[in-house]
């Protein structure tokens, strides 16, 4: 369908079609994609995922997965951006911020509007990352007792990079209907992939 829609303040306009996504996704039949939506390569969309790109654009790039029961929206003043390789958790909520490349969006975390998540950061299971907030690149975030604690340098990349290319292997396997836990030696062998991820990312 084509779209012409407002999608950031300098009032841009969008005349393509969307969503647009690249041919090696995979979209699980229960999520939902809707909208002004590009997914990259070998990006994952997992059961009861909601994207919903109706006021303004949702841009994921490659390796990327988005875990069951995840709510990605927007508003018309921010879209949302999310790198290469970052990991977003079951049930999390991201709403019109930006999200680096090999981030660790853990379970249940919630992305208020206007956030930005350094790149390699990880943000631990049940945070809340409130608007305007800016998470430092490699920060390793935890909340405790309602309380945001910060600690720079202290986010394990290659860890979540081997969590998304595990991710990118089961995508594979689910469209084959193949079940059951990798192999050490499968893990193994993400965990020394994502080294060779990591420099290409730049870390």
């Amino acid at each position: 369908m084509n779209m012409k829609k407002t999608v950031t303040k300098e009032k841009a306009s969008v005349k393509v079609k969307h969503p647009i996504i690249h041919r090696s996704c995979f979209i699980h039949p229960a999520a939902t994609v809707i909208g002004l939506v590009e997914l990259g390569e070998n990006t994952s969309i997992w059961p009861g995922a909601v994207l919903r790109g109706d006021s303004n654009l949702i841009i994921l790039g490659k390796g990327i997965n988005i875990q069951d029961n995840c709510t990605l929206h927007v508003d018309s003043q921010r879209g949302i951006s999310i790198g290469d390789f970052t990991l977003v958790g079951h049930q999390a909520m991201i709403h019109s911020c930006k999200i680096g490349k090999a981030c660790l969006i853990g379970i249940g975390s919630i992305i208020l509007e206007g956030a930005e998540i350094g790149d390699g950061a990880m943000i631990t299971a049940g945070c809340l990352i409130r608007g305007g907030t800016k998470i430092p690149a490699g920060a390793m975030v935890i909340q405790k007792n309602g309380e945001l604690k910060i600690y720079e340098n202290k986010a394990r990349v290659q860890v979540t990079i081997a969590g998304s290319i595990g991710y990118i292997d089961m995508a594979k396997r689910c469209r084959k209907k193949i079940w059951g836990p990798h192999t050490i030696d499968e893990e193994r062998a993400f965990y020394e992939e994502a080294g060779v991820v990591m420099k290409e990312l730049g870390f």
